[in-house]
């Protein structure tokens, strides 16, 4: 009784660890569901999502995959073609018979049954540069997928840093919001006591509601921002939907150290669009030796099995006799046995079974062909020309693309080195002015300045911190353009 208690504890054990197991693996995906539902997005989450609902990146993602049809059809091409056809016929009054050539005067009902097969033996190797000019439209199709989800990725890393650069300004406006609430209780205790004038303390009122009213603006900034950022990841508008906050106070900002020939350098060898036109120019190389195959003879193996019916071809024979024993020798051929059957030189007709019929009609054919262009009214030079034109096309769009790139590097370079240059001032200016603010603060509290000169620092700081601000956060965008351009992650 022991033992099998102890081996009923031994069988039930196992089980209990995999519920326990189980009930930690339901509660991490309760915990993660909650988390997603709460309606909080990281970077990567809102790229994801932007990229999985792109139509662009739908519409090239179908571009590839019907890119890979037409290469398996291509490929299909080397090998034989293969095709049965039948068919049923009825001809009525006078008409010829399909399989005797004689006039009838009758319904008749035919049927043709054929297998044909046909293999191009040489065509111009159009067959075999096809195949290659497919593979690359292949490429290209992926590169341009590829550069869609790039761009799409940029373009939400910056809708989410609008995010963020709203939300630290309210962050800036009720920091505000509280220094002239504070200001403003102490403003009226000296009113009582008749230290200050009525003017200040209304003075100091507006200033409260015109920082309130600064933070209400911050508020329909963000939610604008908010908008704008779903709409880039073309996402139904949420009232609910929020970014993870990302802290950026220890940013340090330096000098870009690249130059614009560096990253330039850079992105010429991983921006997909300049690899795309690079493809493309291959893609016209092989269109130009399609065309050229125009020029050569095609040369092809041809096979057909045939057979038909028709109910009004007959079967004629003779009539038999069967001579008897006692008769010996007949016409005077000493070989003929006796009892031997022979024909009477009297003609029958009988029906031709339908059987019978196709597999006495059975032929079968084997041939090639052989077809050498002599005159197709220029239809192959014209080709040749336009896929010439096409590749000339391709490269100056290779060099379009490589100056529009270059162009852009160097327009987002001086943009990014003008933020640097504008948030290294600005920082020294907003340092300065937190310094006059904290000494007019002092001579305020003290009653060694008016209030006209406290309310000017106040505004002067308040100023130079938003300005600040938003001067981080456009070197911020500068910046990740020229990462987006070395490819560089955008984190």
């Amino acid at each position: 009784m022991k033992n099998s208690k102890v081996s009923h504890q031994s069988y039930i054990l196992p089980w209990i660890i995999l519920a326990c197991i189980w009930l930690f693996i339901g509660t991490k995906k309760a915990k993660a569901q909650e988390k997603t539902a709460s309606g909080v997005w990281n970077l990567q989450s809102c790229i994801d999502y932007a990229q999985k609902n792109n139509i662009t990146i739908m519409q090239n993602d179908l571009l590839v995959q019907s890119n890979q049809s037409n290469l398996d059809q291509s490929k299909l091409i080397r090998y034989p073609s293969l095709n049965a056809n039948a068919s049923q016929n009825y001809n009525f009054g006078r008409s010829v018979d399909p399989f005797t050539n004689q006039f009838v005067n009758q319904q008749v009902n035919s049927n043709n049954f054929a297998l044909q097969a046909s293999v191009n033996l040489f065509n111009g190797f159009q067959t075999k540069n096809t195949i290659k000019r497919n593979q690359k439209e292949i490429e290209i199709a992926k590169l341009n997928v590829e550069q869609a989800r790039y761009t799409v990725s940029l373009n939400v890393a910056l809708e989410y840093l609008n995010v963020l650069q709203a939300k630290e300004l309210i962050i800036v406006a009720d920091r505000n919001v509280n220094s002239t609430q504070t200001q403003l209780e102490r403003t009226e205790k000296l009113f009582k006591a008749g230290a200050v004038a009525e003017g200040d303390l209304i003075n100091i009122k507006a200033t409260l509601a015109n920082n309130e009213l600064a933070v209400t603006n911050a508020k329909n900034t963000v939610l604008l921002a908010k908008v704008r950022l779903q709409q880039q990841m073309n996402m139904p508008v949420d009232d609910n939907f929020d970014i993870e906050n990302v802290n950026i106070e220890n940013l340090q900002v330096a000098a870009i150290a690249e130059t614009t020939a560096q990253i330039y350098q850079s992105a010429e060898s991983t921006m997909p669009n300049i690899k795309s036109a690079d493809e493309t120019i291959r893609s016209r190389m092989y269109s130009i030796e399609i065309a050229k195959g125009g020029l050569y003879p095609s040369l092809n193996l041809n096979g057909t099995l045939f057979s038909g019916y028709s109910n009004a071809t007959k079967k004629f024979g003779f009539q038999p006799i069967t001579l008897p024993a006692i008769v010996g020798y007949v016409n005077n051929d000493p070989t003929l046995p006796v009892n031997t059957t022979i024909n009477t030189g009297i003609r029958t007709v009988e029906d031709y079974r339908f059987r019978e019929q196709v597999a006495d009609n059975f032929r079968q054919q084997i041939g090639f062909s052989l077809n050498i262009p002599i005159f197709n009214q220029g239809q192959v030079r014209n080709n040749i020309t336009n896929s010439r034109i096409n590749l000339r096309n391709a490269e100056l769009q290779s060099k379009l693309v490589r100056n529009q790139l270059r162009q852009t590097i160097e327009q987002a370079y001086t943009d990014a080195i003008s933020a640097y240059n504008t948030y290294t001032a600005r920082f020294t200016q907003a340092d300065a002015q937190q310094q006059s603010f904290a000494i007019q603060e002092k001579r305020y509290n003290a009653g060694a300045s008016n209030l006209a000169d406290f309310t000017i620092a106040r505004i002067n700081r308040d100023n130079a911190s938003v300005d600040l601000i938003r001067s981080k956060y456009d070197y911020l965008f500068r910046k990740k353009v020229l990462d987006f351009y070395q490819g560089k992650p955008l984190n």
